[in-house]
């Protein structure tokens, strides 16, 4: 007698065979696209390039190739399939690694190198007394890193002089100098200099410029380890502001100093022009101008004004997260400095290392602590135009914050959590040309530099005629539209000119400084309006 099948086995057989089939089809469609070579890996921009490997799907309708940073567009690709890609490169690639996007999957990088950025050997400096570069050590690294070069006629100190590496732009300069502000000059004599590579910097070439004049180049590969941070949709501006000060109470012999925000030149805000109405006394001291106005009258009103034509990018990250590493260098400036607790940021507060305590617990990769505080701080929040806690630390008890709390507030934690950052103040250019001050972060990763963190916007801050994100929470941790403009990075710190002059600060306002006006003991009163910033033209 036979025995009866039970009315299970068939749909779970089936089922079973269903589940295998998903899991090979799984493995096949979600392996990482591999490229085995690059023909040829030299090129100019024009010129037909082979990619060939394994994995990069049928075409390229879901996927796609980043050239040393930059994303051809769909007419330059000439062929796709599983294991060859063929491309023309593009006109504005400099040299880099090539990396194949596919299935949401990353390939490995090779080296492309753009023959127009491929140095001239020399033997020795162009004159007499002229700088000359003769090595850099390593001759790969990524951003943060640190490198030597060698050569002759440096300079016995660095005074005004600086190292440039090269940078995509769309401008003539395509160089990025190593930054103050980050602490990228370690060491500097006439025959050798210490550096990092600064944010920015991409493969190609690197110079000295110097008031001998600037040297010969030499070439240094910038790898990408943890991902690539590029700078697109540029988009330009002008913007207008000023300030009026008037009824001065005064001794006939008086002053006034007026330290005047002004935009601030960076790798997303670039090709920055301006006008100042006077000219200032000081230009651009610490992203500043200083205006020294002395013997005012009562009867008279001192207008000050700043047009700036500049173009401003976004930006946007593709980052390997499990790739990163929990080290930093904790005896480099930048690192120590960002990091620390200053007038602005309560990186040391107990309520900030309670909470960062228990929402990193023992996490020891930066940019996931970094991404923890981010959504505890969105989850903590509800977002408000206007809060009324009357200090950042008061909008964790009551529940409600301002962009200024948000992006102070996640500072702190992140400072607290060992991850540099630092608060940026700025506007958002919205609607019809209109402007509201803004503040968000940035937080330093080794390898790929500094990377926007806006919590506000993240938590659904709402403004008119903004990009649709799928996701505001996810694209505004690592990403920022060209709508964001920065005055200021960190807080400026100033010092009185007069030891007994009568200071005033701005809270909240557009940019991060200690003083804003400064007015001499002799004068009892005045009045000053800043003016608000007006986007004359937009393109």
């Amino acid at each position: 007698m036979k025995k009866m099948k039970h009315p299970a086995v068939i749909p779970l057989s089936i089922f079973i065979i269903l589940t295998i089939l998903y899991i090979i089809l799984s493995l096949l469609t979600g392996r990482n696209p591999q490229i085995d070579h690059l023909n040829p890996s030299v090129a100019f921009p024009g010129e037909t390039i082979l990619i060939e490997g394994e994995h990069f799907g049928d075409s390229f309708e879901n996927g796609f190739v980043i050239i040393a940073g930059i994303r051809p567009t769909v007419s330059s690709y000439i062929k796709w399939t599983d294991t060859e890609i063929e491309l023309r490169v593009p006109d504005e690639v400099q040299s880099g690694r090539v990396f194949v996007k596919s299935n949401k999957n990353s390939s490995n990088g090779l080296l492309f190198t753009n023959k127009e950025f491929i140095p001239v050997i020399v033997s020795g400096p162009a004159g007499p007394g002229e700088p000359y570069l003769d090595s850099v050590v390593p001759e790969k690294g990524m951003v943060g890193e640190k490198v030597s070069i060698t050569g002759l006629n440096l300079g016995s100190e660095r005074g005004a002089s600086k190292v440039n590496f090269s940078f995509f732009s769309s401008d003539d300069s395509k160089f990025v100098s190593c930054s103050e502000v980050d602490f990228d000059y370690i060491e500097w004599s006439d025959k050798s200099i210490s550096v990092y590579v600064p944010d920015g910097a991409t493969s190609g070439n690197i110079q000295i410029n110097t008031d001998r004049g600037i040297s010969n180049s030499i070439y240094f590969e910038v790898s990408y380890p943890y991902g690539i941070k590029q700078f697109t949709q540029p988009r330009g501006y002008q913007l207008q502001y000023g300030v009026t000060i008037s009824n001065v109470i005064a001794d006939p012999v008086n002053s006034i100093q007026i330290w005047f925000p002004v935009i601030q030149q960076s790798l997303a805000q670039r090709n920055v022009e301006s006008v100042y109405e006077p000219e200032p006394l000081w230009e651009n001291y610490k992203g500043l101008n200083r205006y020294n106005l002395e013997n005012l009258h009562q009867w008279n009103e001192y207008v000050l004004n700043q047009t700036h034509w500049f173009e401003r990018s976004a930006i946007e990250t593709d980052i390997n997260i499990s790739s990163i590493s929990g080290t930093y260098d904790k005896n480099r400036e930048l690192v120590k400095y960002y990091t620390r607790e200053d007038a602005l940021v309560p990186a040391n507060n107990k309520t900030i290392r309670d909470v960062t305590r228990s929402i990193v617990g023992r996490e020891t990769n930066p940019y996931i602590k970094a991404k923890k505080l981010y959504d505890y701080l969105i989850r903590r929040l509800e977002y408000v135009n206007f809060s009324e806690s009357d200090t950042v630390l008061d909008s964790l008890t009551n529940r409600k914050g301002d962009a200024f709390e948000y992006a102070v507030l996640f500072t702190a934690l992140a400072r607290n959590a060992g991850v540099p950052s630092r608060p940026v103040a700025g506007i958002i250019v919205y609607g019809d040309k209109q402007t509201v001050n803004h503040w968000w972060s940035e937080i330093y990763i080794n390898g790929i530099g500094w990377i926007p963190v806006d919590p506000a916007m993240g938590d659904n801050m709402s403004l008119s005629d903004l990009p649709v994100r799928e996701s505001n929470s996810d694209y505004y941790f690592g990403n920022i539209g060209s709508q964001h403009i920065v005055f200021s990075r960190g807080n400026i710190d100033l010092k009185k000119i007069n030891p007994d002059g009568n200071i005033k600060r701005k809270e909240r306002f557009y940019s991060f400084q200690d003083i804003y006006e400064e007015s001499s003991e002799s004068v009892d009163s005045y009045r000053a309006v800043w003016s608000p910033l007006q986007v004359v033209d937009w393109w």
